[in-house]
C-alpha cells in the first residue's frame, strides 16, 4: 500500500515569508472498524511537513478483530516517526463504546491538548502540506476561527474536482449551507476555543452532524474560511458510509433545524438574528416538513405527528421534546 493515493503532486513550498508557528494542532481521527482505511489516513498525517501536531485516533467500539489489527500495524507509523525525530506518544489510541461519530469525535476534542482542532475521517487522505498550508492561512487571516480547504475526490481511482454547486465557498453563507451540507469534515480547521463554545457535535445525531454544527455556526453570525487549494483526497463508494446508511437523511437536518431554533429562543439569542436570516432559517424548515410529508404520503405511512409537529412550528407553539426525538428513529405511529 502506498503512502498516498495517485494523484497528489507535492511541489517545493518555494520562498516563504511565514514565520515558525508554535500552535500545537490536534487531529482526531474516528474510526470503527475500518482498520485498513485507517492506516491510510493515519499516514497522511504522519507524512505532514507541519510537524507540531498530536493524533487522537478514537476507535468507535469495533470488533474485537479490527481493533487487534489497527494497534498491531503501529510499526508502519511508528518507524517513520522515528526516521523524522519525533515521539511516538505524538499519536495516541483510544477504544470507546460504540455510540456513533459524533461521541469518537467529542471524545477526541475533551482529550486533545491542542490551539487548533482538526478532523479527519478514517476513508480520507491529506496532502502532506495540509496542516501547514492552513496553520498559515489561519496566520494570515486572524480574525478567523474556522477554516476548511479546497479537495479532489476519488471516484474508483480517478481524481476529480468537485463542480456546480458542490464547489466550496468561502464567508457567511448560510441560504447555501441550508441548502446541502457545503463543509467537509476532514478539510475543516478550527480555534480550539471556538469550537468548545459552539459546543461540539450532537451526539445524537448518527449522520448530519456535520450540517448541524456548520449551520450553528453561520446563525451565531460566524464564518468558515476557504484555503483555495486541493489538500485532500475524499474516497467514495463505501458501505459503511454514514450517507449511504440513512436514506432519509432529512429527518435529521429537520431535528437540527428545530433543536436550533429552540436553543437560541431560549437562550434569547434568536433575537440577535436579522429577519432576513430568520426567514431563511424557518424556509428551510418548511421545505423539510414539505418533503418529508410528501414522501410519507406517496408510501402511504401514517402522517399524523409529522404534521402535528410541523402545526406546532407553524403555530409557534413550544415544540413537543418526544416527537422532535422521533425524527431521529422515524416513529411517527
Amino acid at each position: 500500500m502506498g503512502v498516498f493515493a495517485p494523484g497528489w503532486a507535492i511541489e517545493p513550498l518555494g520562498p516563504s515569508s511565514y514565520k515558525i508557528m508554535d500552535a500545537l494542532i490536534s487531529v482526531i481521527i474516528p474510526t470503527y472498524n475500518r482498520e485498513i482505511l485507517t492506516i491510510r489516513a493515519l499516514r497522511s498525517v504522519v507524512f505532514q511537513t507541519y510537524r507540531n501536531w498530536e493524533l487522537l485516533l478514537i476507535d468507535d467500539g469495533s470488533s474485537t478483530e479490527s481493533w487487534e489489527k489497527l494497534c498491531s500495524r503501529d510499526s508502519e507509523w511508528k518507524n517513520e516517526l522515528q526516521k523524522k525525530g519525533m515521539q511516538e506518544n505524538k499519536v495516541n489510541l483510544w477504544q470507546i463504546e460504540h455510540a456513533g461519530v459524533s461521541k469518537a469525535r467529542n471524545f477526541g476534542v475533551e482529550k486533545s491538548k491542542g490551539d487548533w482542532i482538526c478532523f479527519l475521517d478514517s476513508d480520507d487522505e491529506w496532502d502532506p502540506r495540509k496542516l501547514e498550508r492552513q496553520i498559515h492561512f489561519h496566520l494570515a487571516n486572524p480574525k478567523l476561527n474556522f477554516s476548511q480547504t479546497k479537495e479532489r475526490w476519488n471516484k474508483k481511482g480517478n481524481l476529480m474536482e468537485p463542480k456546480g454547486k458542490n464547489q466550496k465557498i468561502s464567508g457567511r453563507y448560510l441560504q447555501e449551507s441550508l441548502d446541502r451540507c457545503m463543509v467537509t469534515n476532514s478539510s475543516f480547521m478550527a480555534k480550539k476555543e471556538a469550537w468548545l463554545e459552539l459546543g461540539g457535535f450532537r451526539e445524537e445525531l448518527l449522520s448530519c452532524e456535520d450540517y448541524d454544527v456548520w449551520n450553528r455556526i453561520f446563525l451565531a453570525n460566524g464564518s468558515i474560511g476557504l484555503l483555495e487549494e486541493n489538500l485532500l483526497i475524499r474516497y467514495g463508494g463505501h458501505k459503511d458510509q454514514l450517507s449511504l446508511q440513512f436514506a432519509a437523511m432529512e429527518r435529521f437536518r429537520l431535528y437540527s433545524l428545530l433543536l436550533t431554533k429552540e436553543e437560541f429562543q431560549i437562550s434569547g439569542n434568536w433575537d440577535l438574528v436579522s429577519e432576513a436570516d430568520q426567514r431563511l432559517w424557518n424556509d428551510a424548515i418548511l421545505s423539510r416538513f414539505s418533503i418529508l410529508l410528501a414522501g410519507r404520503n406517496k408510501r402511504g405511512e401514517n402522517t399524523t405527528m409529522l404534521e402535528t409537529l410541523r402545526d406546532s412550528f407553524v403555530s409557534e407553539k413550544a415544540i413537543d421534546g418526544f416527537a422532535l426525538k422521533n425524527l431521529l428513529t422515524d416513529s411517527y405511529k
